[in-house]
């Protein structure tokens, strides 16, 4: 017994000792530094991705960046301190004040803020990042372009992108990056989803290669398009990627469309019976997930004309979740159901002309520039 404790005793005499060391000699290099001669000291600041260019404006698309400082002789300098700043506060750095490592490098995140119409001409705004050797005059500085968040345009069933060629040609004009996302709306939402996980995760990449970090994008998803972001983004693939800002919702059937019952003795595969209303996509699958089936970290907004023909205003609702429903009045239509079951379902003009309507573009454009309230969370979710 009395051997093992002079081991235990030991050991601890040996690792407070080492201890010890260590912090002497963290100690002493730091009184190195500060009695050193700072004015000759070499100071430079750099993306750890030199291909990136420009940021979409959104404070979760960090940029990484690297300072590094070296003496007169080439060597690295440690405990040097940093001081990092953005001209005119544009956006965020973390951290501010940082020590050099035993390489005489410190990693540092700068945040692009928001998207604000007063900062940005021609679609870009610029960030200037400055790094300076504290009590010192030497300072460097790196400039990154910010511009909008993409906006992915998702078409709803037997539709496909063409479907938002107006919208997106209003939005191009106000100089806003549309991409249309195709899929196969007749394998039904979740091989959807699917297919718009992929599409998102190579959109990214080919911005990228393009020299611009996408960090998230904005959606905007009609009719059925809106059920296969609102499965894409309640999903477990979704924790992992995070890659959603905001989702407009336009004439989408949150709670299904009952002409769709009427539709599946015409139509032919799962999408059109993941429309029914009362098929287990929103009596059981979207309810049990995330947030009861719409995210509460994306912010959202939610956009119906007053007659739709394929979907109701009740169906259409997203008041469980707190977010308010934005009505327009584009008139009323004469179609009947065998007009619409003729063709296809987005023929139904109202339905289909919301895409067309200039105070509809107004309300969408004012929502992609504002920030939009966030679902709220639904207990037992």
């Amino acid at each position: 017994m009395l051997r093992k404790f002079r081991f235990w005793a030991i050991l601890s005499a040996v690792c407070i000792l080492l201890a010890f060391i260590m912090l002497f000699a963290n100690f002493w290099n730091l009184i190195k530094y500060e009695l050193s001669k700072k004015s000759e000291l070499s100071l430079s600041l750099s993306l750890v991705n030199p291909g990136i260019g420009i940021l979409t404006a959104d404070p979760e698309n960090k940029l990484i960046l690297k300072a590094e400082v070296r003496d007169s002789s080439g060597m690295p300098v440690q405990y040097a301190r940093i001081l990092l700043t953005s001209d005119n506060d544009f956006g965020s750095l973390y951290p501010e004040d940082v020590r050099t490592n035993t390489f005489g490098e410190a990693i540092v995140t700068y945040s692009p803020p928001e998207y604000d119409s007063k900062n940005f001409s021609d679609g870009y705004a610029e960030a200037i990042i400055r790094a300076s050797i504290d009590d010192t005059d030497i300072s460097e500085a790196v400039k990154v372009k910010i511009t909008r968040t993409p906006v992915v345009m998702i078409h709803g069933y037997q539709s496909n992108g063409d479907i938002f060629e107006n919208l997106m040609g209003y939005l191009n004009s106000k100089g806003y990056e549309c991409i249309p996302f195709n899929y196969d709306s007749i394998k039904g939402i979740a091989h959807g989803s699917g297919e718009l996980k992929d599409f998102l995760q190579q959109q990214k990449l080919v911005y990228l290669s393009k020299g611009i970090q996408v960090g998230r994008f904005d959606l905007i998803a009609h009719s059925m398009g809106g059920l296969v972001a609102r499965y894409y983004t309640c999903s477990r693939e979704y924790i992992k990627n995070h890659d959603i800002k905001k989702i407009i919702f336009i004439s989408v059937p949150h709670k299904g469309s009952p002409i769709a019952s009427l539709g599946a003795e015409y139509f032919e595969g799962q999408g059109i019976l993941d429309l029914i209303p009362d098929n287990p996509l929103f009596t059981h699958i979207l309810p049990s997930m995330i947030n009861k089936g719409l995210n509460n970290t994306i912010q959202t907004g939610n956009i119906i004309a007053q007659y739709d023909e394929v979907v109701g205003i009740t169906n259409a609702s997203l008041d469980e979740w707190g977010i308010k429903t934005e009505l327009f009045n584009l008139g009323k239509s004469n179609i009947t159901v065998d007009d619409i079951l003729n063709g296809t379902l987005v023929q139904a003009p109202i339905h289909k002309g919301i895409l067309s309507n200039k105070k509809v573009f107004e309300k969408i454009l004012f929502m992609l520039e504002n920030k939009l309230p966030y679902p709220k969370l639904i207990r037992g979710s």
